[in-house]
């Protein structure tokens, strides 16, 4: 059944995915410059002769999440097989601690290096947003094997 929870849970970690690419993730302020970090770009907020970044660096984190966010999809609509939906789910998860690790260790380190500026994510939600899909992922994980283990026990009574 497409209503089970955890297709609401699927569903919560594909919109949060997809969000991700219309809020700022962090910024990065030094003296003379100052930048959003969006998943697609870094954007310039600063005067106009600061140093130029070359967005070529973002567009692999942002492919490996539009990625991450079709796997979510496409386990939404496996409820038919929850087997194949938990290990589709399951790699899911583990995307979204990769996607998690490179934002924070590979990603927002190098633009700071590169824009030689500091990193602030304290007031930007976008950067929550990886964290939500995780945690919907995982709760997903765990209904799916809740529900399996429910038919199991039901084929046995039969």
């Amino acid at each position: 059944m497409i209503q089970r929870i955890q297709t609401i849970y699927l569903f919560v970690a594909f919109a949060a995915l997809v969000a991700i690419y219309f809020f700022p993730l962090a910024d990065f302020t030094s003296e003379f410059v100052y930048y959003k970090l969006y998943l697609t770009n870094v954007k310039n907020l600063g005067a106009e002769n600061t140093i130029d970044f070359n967005e070529r660096i973002v567009l692999p984190v942002a492919i490996f999440n539009g990625l991450l966010a079709l796997t979510a999809a496409i386990s939404i609509f496996l409820y038919k097989n929850r087997r194949y939906q938990s290990k589709i789910v399951k790699l899911g998860i583990l995307m979204n601690v990769m996607l998690v690790a490179l934002i924070f260790f590979v990603f927002v380190p190098l633009v700071s290096r590169s824009l030689n500026a500091t990193a602030d994510y304290s007031q930007y939600i976008g950067i929550y947003f990886t964290l939500i899909s995780l945690l919907m992922l995982i709760l997903a994980n765990r209904s799916i094997i809740k529900d399996e283990k429910l038919v199991r026990a039901a084929d046995r009574l039969r």
